[in-house]
């Protein structure tokens, strides 16, 4: 029972700018107005701001699979021979590949091959649709993850950006209140006989 009476007073400590009170001063009504817009704009733009960019990256990821095609490549060169390829240093290595592109024509470029596949071997390649080669597009698995990573990324962004800039609108106002406390005093000083300013 003390732990909920607790919690209830912390809670009316904290809407203390809310009340009516002759203590209470505009700034920190304005400070009340900001800190709630700035939580609101905080939760529900960072969440709307994250589901919209990690949908663009679905859909980006989505035309990204369908703008891709794999097709047979014949190896030119022995893979052994060539140094391995920086995505997957034990299992692929760039080597020489002749493929056809969709218009008939046959192109010859490097791609990453299963390390130690003898010459002339039929390989998997990924091209674009003018016949580049490109690399293998992502799958749903790991375009879904890397979406879910961009969205919560852009949803973090504007919470600290507006969380940030509530931070700054507050230090703002806690200069005017010392600014403001500061007047207050020396006035209170001049009246009680003190030197003035």
């Amino acid at each position: 029972m003390a732990m909920t009476s607790g919690l209830r007073e912390g809670f009316r400590r904290r809407l203390w700018r809310w009340r009516r009170s002759p203590l209470r001063r505009t700034s920190d009504l304005i400070e009340a107005w900001l800190l709630l817009a700035a939580w609101l704009l905080g939760v529900l733009g960072g969440a709307t701001a994250g589901m919209v960019a990690a949908m663009a990256a679905d859909r980006g990821f989505e035309e990204d699979r369908s703008g891709r095609r794999q097709v047979v490549a014949v190896l030119l060169e022995r893979v052994r021979d060539v140094a391995p390829t920086h995505a997957d240093v034990r299992s692929n290595a760039d080597a020489t590949v002749r493929w056809t592109t969709p218009d008939g024509r046959m192109r010859t470029g490097r791609a990453a091959v299963p390390a130690h596949t003898p010459v002339g071997t039929r390989v998997q390649v990924w091209t674009s649709p003018r016949g580049d080669l490109v690399p293998q597009p992502a799958d749903r698995s790991e375009a879904a993850l890397r979406s879910s990573l961009l969205g919560a990324g852009a949803a973090v962004a504007v919470g600290v950006t507006v969380w940030g800039s509530a931070r700054a609108a507050r230090a703002l106002l806690d200069r005017r209140r010392m600014r403001q406390w500061a007047l207050e005093w020396e006035r209170a000083d001049t009246r009680q006989g003190g030197a003035a300013a």
